[in-house]
Formats: C-alpha cells, structure tokens, sequence
C-alpha cells in the first residue's frame, strides 16, 4: 500500500501527522492493547472527532499509535486525550507527544479543561486523570448584556433574520426590553479572528435602539478581546443605514467593501466590512463609500454548470477532478507533495485541512481533492496547482476563491491566465463577484491578484503563524454586467 502519510508536527522523537492512512492500524491497536472487539474498536475510533485524531511515527517513519480528543463536551468546553501505542514509552516521552497535541488542540478549539488523559501501552491499561484550571472567569462591563439567548427570544429574532450558531451569545436588554441579539460566528482561535453578529429588535423605534446599542456593543467587543479575540469584524449590508448609524458611533472602523458581496430583497449589493483589535480607537473623519446595488436578476444565466475542462494554453488546463479516473492518484500524490512543502507554495497556511484528515475510506485527501472545482495539469497531466470556491455569498452571487499554484511555475504569467480563465467560467454561470483572500505573507499571491483584481480592504491582524498575527488582504474582481459605460459602479 502506499504511503501517503502528511506530517503535521515534528517533535524531537516523534512525528504527528495523518490520522486516515494509518485508521486500520489503530483499531487494531485497540483490539489488542484493550483486548476490544471488532465493534467496540470501531465505537471507540467514533467517538474521536475526525479532525482531532493523528497517528504517531518514530524517526524512522515507523508507526507508534495515535492521539486523540475523546469524550467531547463542547458545551462545557472539555475534553479527554486518548493516547494508545503498540510499545512502552518514556514518560518524558508522552509528555512530549502530549504536550505538542494539547498546544494545537488549545489553540484550535480553545478548550480549557480537560477531563482526563487515557494512556495504554501494550503492557498496561490505565487511566489517569489530570484536572486542568479552566481560565479566568472575565466580568463584563455592560449592565444592558444578559449572557445566553433564550429559545423564545430566538424564535422571535429568527423571524426576521436567518441566525447563525453563535459562539459567546448575549441579549441586549433594557429593564424588559429587548434591543438585539449579539454573538461571534466563524470563530478561528487558532488565528484569534471572529465575525461579529448583531440583530436588532425591529419590532421597537430605531431610535431607542439605536441610543442604546453604539456603547453596548463595545462593552461586548471588549469583553471578547479579553477572551482570546484579536480580531472582531462586521459585515453590513450597504443599505442598512439604521446599523450603519450605530456602527459610526461605536469603535469599529470601516476598513473595505465587497462589491456584490449581499442580498437584500431582489438586490444584491455592497457588503460593508467593519473591523476591531484591542486599543483600536475610531478614526476621524471616516469614509463609507456609496452602496453599489443592482437587481439579481442582471447576472443570471441560463448556464448553471462549470465546464468540465478549460483550457490555459501552453499545454496546461484547468479540469474538474470528478472527472478524472486514472489520473486520480497522481493527482492526489501531487497534492500530498505540495501540502508537504506548503511553506514555498500558494495555499492557506493553518488551515491544516488536509494534514490531520477528515473522512475515512481513500486517506480523506484523494476525497478531498476530488471536491475541488479545478486541479491544474499539465500538458502530461502531472498535477501543477488548483484553483477552487472556498465558500458563496450573496445567494451564490458572490464567490471567495483560492489558488495553489507550483511555485516551480510561478513567475511566468501562469497564475494570471488560470486566475483570469476561473473569473471568466463563474461570471458564465452568474456570479456577480469573485473575492479572494490573500495573507500579507504570500507575496507570490499578492503579485498575482494586483494584476487581475482590486483591493478593496485589509483586515488587521487577523491570521495567526510563526508567533505572529499578519494582515488579510481582499481582492474582488466585478464582473462587466456590473459595470455602466465602461465605469465599475
């Protein structure tokens, strides 16, 4: 079988990396350390969560165990650790392998307790338990915020408004008013960022909320600083003046737009974009630019599908990987090799998607691979990068993009042709927009999107690596239906 294993962290003895292309090892460990059955191997490996699990191998590439988060209990952010090898270790050497997880584990998912570490060697079974101090209880400043939503508060709101899960949920509230609703969705705590949500109650006078929100809010944006939030941003529909008011008055700044990035009504419009960092001040003289607006109906095409193939020139095209068959595994094993040199190559950096896997059956990665909207081959179908939707916008007016090209390639114009071709084929199923964002480390990616896009924002401080919080850049290109006389609206 071949080896397609991706490390993810090197220790000094031991390196931590793919869960799914040693899963069978695992349970077979299990059936044999804590002499399981089959099905009780299997119950045990289910209760991992899928992208918190990964196998252990020695310097010498030989495989050790796993580790794992077990019994999870989001709600009262806990956890255990299960630990299992196929030999005795040091214990300076579990410590080691331990501590390197929790780190990764604490900065993904900020848990602050866990319940219990479970070591089993060959020898012994055991448990032993370690309470951990969970952090500091933070106070909150506001006497308007009510920590937690209640169901029936809700249901109200959700009438009104399509609500996100929230993470840190409040209710904004006066005597027995309720104002709004405010909470963080797409927290990454390993990067420190959050977006912030708020609803008002539309069902009172603008006025009253409006009065009372602007400071409410940054006692809330304080109070998730102090919880580990570096970066709060705000999005706002460009004709949204009653929240665009209360934001003007709070410590938020304006800092870009997304042209055609929202929907209101048959409209789709400019996503405002508003951003805090602790000690951030307001800006004098703030500038939001015009909201640009036209009907849906503009962009749509009768085409609802992306070609299978196009073409880039110079021998290279861009091809949907569902319809690949043969030329699969090459593919995947191209793929594998750039998430191992993804320090020189044109992806995400901490995203980590690939690296500790989701999925089981093909290792995960060739599934992943295959959910791409483009891989980049070559005249000899040997795999030279991607080009892929991270996520819609806008009722799929608006697209974030990504892009990974080879950097053996890079410099030649070839990143320009892909990105420009990929443009092309979404604005020809009626995409109005295309986004993307590029980390200021990613110099190659910034060249690129200067040449084919504008830049329309930069959020601060908001993509955590190598001890440092680096700054996000967002390119949009528009597409010319949304464009008057030859002028970007």
């Amino acid at each position: 079988m071949e080896n397609r294993y991706v490390e993810k962290f090197k220790t000094e003895n031991f390196s931590i990396g793919s869960f799914d292309v040693y899963q069978e090892d695992a349970k077979n460990l299990i059936i044999k350390n804590s002499e399981k059955t089959s099905e009780e191997a299997e119950s045990i490996l289910k209760k991992m969560p899928t992208t918190y699990r990964a196998s252990i191998l020695d310097n010498n590439g030989n495989y050790l165990g796993y580790i794992g988060l077990y019994n999870v209990e989001a709600k009262e952010d806990k956890a255990s650790i299960r630990l299992e090898v196929n030999k005795d270790l040091q214990d300076h050497e579990i410590k080691e392998i331990e501590d390197t997880f929790k780190n990764w584990m604490s900065e993904s998912l900020n848990l602050t307790d866990i319940e219990e570490k479970i070591y089993i060697d060959p020898n012994t079974v055991g448990i032993s338990q370690k309470r951990v101090e969970p952090k500091i209880n933070i106070i909150l400043d506001s006497n308007y915020l009510v920590p937690g939503i209640s169901e029936e508060t809700l249901e109200s709101f959700s009438k009104d408004y399509t609500i996100p899960k929230m993470q840190f949920p409040f209710t904004i509230k006066s005597n027995d008013m309720i104002l709004g609703i405010v909470g963080l969705s797409n927290v990454i705590w390993s990067n420190k960022r959050a977006n912030l949500n708020i609803f008002l109650n539309k069902d009172l006078d603008s006025n009253i909320v409006n009065d009372l929100s602007s400071y409410i809010i940054d006692d809330y944006i304080n109070y998730v600083h102090k919880s580990n939030i570096h970066n709060v941003t705000l999005s706002v529909a460009g004709s949204d003046k009653d929240k665009l008011d209360i934001i003007k008055n709070t410590n938020l700044n304006y800092y870009g737009f997304i042209p055609y990035g929202t929907v209101s009504d048959n409209k789709i419009e400019s996503n405002m974009m508003f951003q805090h960092i602790p000690n951030m001040k307001k800006e004098n003289g703030i500038y939001v630019p015009e909201n640009i607006s036209k009907d849906k109906s503009i962009f749509d095409k009768e085409k609802k599908e992306l070609d299978s193939i196009i073409e880039i020139g110079d021998g290279y095209k861009l091809v949907r990987p569902t319809t690949l068959n043969e030329e699969l595994n090459s593919v995947v094993d191209g793929h594998i090799s750039a998430m191992q040199n993804r320090d020189n190559y044109t992806i995400p950096l901490g995203e980590d998607k690939y690296i500790i896997q989701k999925g089981n059956g093909n290792y995960g990665i060739s599934k992943a691979v295959s959910n791409y909207d483009y891989v980049l081959l070559d005249t000899n179908n040997n795999y030279s990068g991607y080009i892929n939707i991270l996520r819609n916008n806008a009722d799929n007016k608006n697209a974030e993009i990504e892009i990974g090209i080879d950097p053996k390639l890079q410099g030649n114009g070839l990143g320009k042709k892909v990105v420009n071709a990929f443009y092309e084929e979404l604005f020809s199923i009626g995409y109005a927009s295309v986004t993307s964002a590029v980390f200021e480390f990613n110099n190659p990616s910034i060249k690129l999107h200067e040449k084919v896009a504008e830049l329309n924002g930069i959020r601060l401080e908001s993509y955590y690596i190598n001890g440092k919080l680096w700054n996000m850049n967002y390119y949009t290109k528009i597409n010319d239906l949304g464009e008057e006389n030859g002028k970007k609206l």
